[in-house]
């Protein structure tokens, strides 16, 4: 092989890796994880915060089963559910995106994004698109993609979530032409965080965009991501006590080409030394800074989780909600999936809060 050959392989699989797609797709352009504008940034910054906190079960990390990027948008394609319970999971999508004025006199924020419009159902109802109310030179868009199997379109989801927020006394803002008053005071509020996250944001949307990272190179059966003014904190569970799934994703992250421009500054970990003992519920921490010596851009947690081999609630969830066959076996021991599986044999259920009693 070629080194040019080797190197659009390698180019490809990073591709593939980052956005979810099968390689067969194909690469369409000339960086698997393009830089996006300014404003696009901000959105997209935005977009994973508002997404990556549920604690709720999805078949996908924050529920994005794949993406498709480029300089100037961005579209995600969604899970159907989250939780056991079946959720919709588009619509918690809109109801952690979409801004709303809260009830007069409740002294609430602004749920959403401020100044997040949807411009409109295509694609028959599959795609549902998003913009952001800015002057001219801030344009910036998101397309959020339903799954073929979901038997509703957006318009129904959309038309629910409405009658949700009007029910308890929100007042829908997604369709406002300009930016309403008490988003304007909401974004006034807080001016000195407003102008400190252009790093930030550059950092989150670029986590965004390889969102499927965290599902195609690693194990975790759950991650939650979240902005605290100073870094973006990465906190991940495995089902496995001693395992490479961050010595992975870390290396696509720092990747020399296609990664985040960051390294490994500080590295607290021992699970994969000879001498470790086996143990579980550790946590094994890494901190990530800009190569020009800027603060913690990064700070990724991996906890080995203390259920043991009882992750009965956990396979039971991910199943139900359609997480992929191939990835439940890497997210999983074998042990695990068996003791869940005689469990269910003998006709043992329980809500994830209680304790087994069989």
């Amino acid at each position: 092989m070629s080194s040019r050959s080797s190197w659009e392989s390698r180019k490809l699989r990073y591709w593939a890796e980052c956005s979810g797609h099968s390689r067969r797709t194909g690469l369409r352009t000339s960086h698997p994880a393009p830089t996006a504008s300014p404003a696009q940034t901000r959105l997209e910054s935005r977009v994973l915060a508002q997404l990556g906190t549920s604690p709720s079960l999805c078949a996908h990390p924050f529920g994005i089963a794949s993406l498709t990027s480029s300089g100037t948008s961005l579209t995600l394609h969604l899970d159907a559910y989250l939780d056991q319970e079946r959720y919709s999971f588009p619509e918690h999508c809109l109801s952690r995106l979409l801004p709303a004025a809260p009830a007069p006199g409740s002294g609430d924020d602004v749920p959403g994004i401020p100044g997040l419009r949807v411009s409109g159902v295509k694609a028959r109802g599959r795609q549902l698109h998003l913009h952001m109310v800015k002057g001219p030179g801030q344009a910036a868009t998101l397309v959020l993609a339903l799954p073929n199997g979901l038997a509703e379109d957006w318009a129904d989801i959309e038309g629910r979530h409405r009658h949700w927020c009007e029910h308890n006394g929100l007042r829908p803002l997604w369709t406002a032409p300009e930016l309403d008053p008490v988003e304007a005071d909401f974004l006034q509020a807080y001016p000195s965080l407003e102008r400190g996250r252009t790093r930030q944001d550059a950092v989150g949307s670029a986590l965004l965009r390889r969102i499927a990272l965290f599902h195609t190179v690693t194990a975790f059966y759950r991650v939650q991501c979240w902005d605290d003014g100073d870094s973006w904190k990465i906190d991940a569970r495995t089902a496995h006590p001693r395992a490479p799934w961050h010595d992975q994703l870390l290396q696509r992250l720092c990747h020399p080409r296609w990664g985040l421009p960051v390294h490994v500054a500080h590295r607290f970990c021992h699970c994969a030394a000879p001498d470790t003992p086996y143990q579980w519920n550790h946590t094994c921490a890494f901190y990530l800074e800009g190569h020009t010596g800027t603060d913690d851009s990064i700070y990724l947690r991996v906890h080995a989780s203390p259920e043991g081999r009882d992750y009965d609630w956990q396979i039971a969830t991910l199943r139900q909600v359609g997480a992929p066959a191939g990835w439940m076996s890497r997210a999983f021991p074998q042990e695990a999936v068996q003791h869940h599986d005689q469990h269910q044999g003998a006709g043992c259920s329980r809500p994830p809060s209680l304790t087994p009693t069989c």
